[in-house]
């Protein structure tokens, strides 16, 4: 492959990193095949990145932002909390629209040998955890949501939808999605006080028939 003869943005090797994770693992990617995949030398990655383990460090922190700016988003939207909260649980379920999620799995696992991966995995959490807080006092306080203590709910949320992202995406086939996805809304619902059918997804209206 020829190799370009270009300054690559910032934005454009973390993406291509994130990419070379996804398919390989942390363990198995190599600067190498960043490079590869970017048709650079390996050099030029390592003029922005001394190191591979800064190189995945960015890569998971610019991914963790993407999804951050996403959730933001989600929660400065106008409407209902309940509308918006169930967006954000479409964003962050492994049965949803997240598509990172082998990448966070991975990334916790990693974390626990390398501090500075540790240390963005648990910023992303952190920042998950507070958004989430807010939007939840937020239907609270407008008399939608009926839980003592916004912090812990959303804490038990969160701890139960990590947890099924194991089986979900790391064990697939053990766990159907729809009932995955109904213990969800059982779960979120006792948190909240509400009822579960209120978190179900909007139901497109019957056509009628061409006779009626």
């Amino acid at each position: 492959m020829a190799r370009k003869q270009v300054v690559l943005r910032r934005e454009e090797i973390l993406d291509a990193t994130v990419a070379q994770i996804n398919q390989r693992g942390i363990g198995t990617t190599r600067v190498a095949d960043v490079a590869s995949a970017l048709g650079v030398s390996s050099g030029l990655l390592h003029y922005h990145f001394a190191t591979k383990e800064l190189l995945i460090e960015a890569a998971f922190s610019h991914a963790a932002q993407r999804e951050m700016d996403s959730l933001r988003r989600i929660v400065a939207r106008s409407g209902s909390a309940l509308t918006r909260l169930k967006a954000a649980l479409r964003l962050y379920l492994p049965t949803g629209q997240a598509p990172d999620w082998r990448l966070w799995i991975d990334g916790w696992a990693a974390g626990m040998r390398d501090t500075g991966l540790q240390d963005v995995m648990r910023a992303m959490d952190e920042q998950w955890k507070s958004s989430l807080i807010t939007l939840i006092q937020e239907g609270v306080d407008n008399g939608e949501f009926h839980c003592a203590d916004p912090r812990t709910a959303t804490w038990r949320i969160t701890v139960f939808l990590d947890g099924l992202a194991v089986p979900l995406v790391a064990r697939r086939g053990v766990l159907q999605k729809t009932e995955a996805a109904q213990w969800v809304r059982e779960h979120v619902a006792a948190q909240l006080g509400i009822e579960a059918e209120a978190l179900a997804p909007r139901r497109a209206p019957a056509r009628e028939s061409a006779g009626s």
